[in-house]
């Protein structure tokens, strides 16, 4: 993903701010099972360090369940928009 849509950026951070630490599952209800949505933000916003992986353990499938949580860059870019709006 090379340039993604603004609003849905700042959607998705607003979300894992708002319900921190969050799983991919729980963001994906969140946004109607997009699943292949949230995966493409996802791995865009850990590239850009705009969230970080909280903690992982070990499931019943082949990979770790993760819960994402904001960095302060991300935080960072959240409080530029939200001043923007005031």
């Amino acid at each position: 993903m090379n340039n993604p849509g603004l609003k849905t950026l700042l959607s998705i951070l607003q979300q894992i701010k708002q319900k921190e630490p969050i799983t991919f599952y729980q963001l994906s209800l969140m946004r109607s099972r997009a699943y292949g949505l949230v995966s493409r933000y996802l791995k865009f916003c850990l590239k850009n360090q705009l969230i970080e992986i909280h903690s992982q353990h070990k499931g019943r499938g082949p990979y770790p369940s993760k819960k994402y949580q904001l960095s302060p860059k991300g935080h960072q870019l959240i409080n530029i928009f939200e001043e923007e709006k005031q």
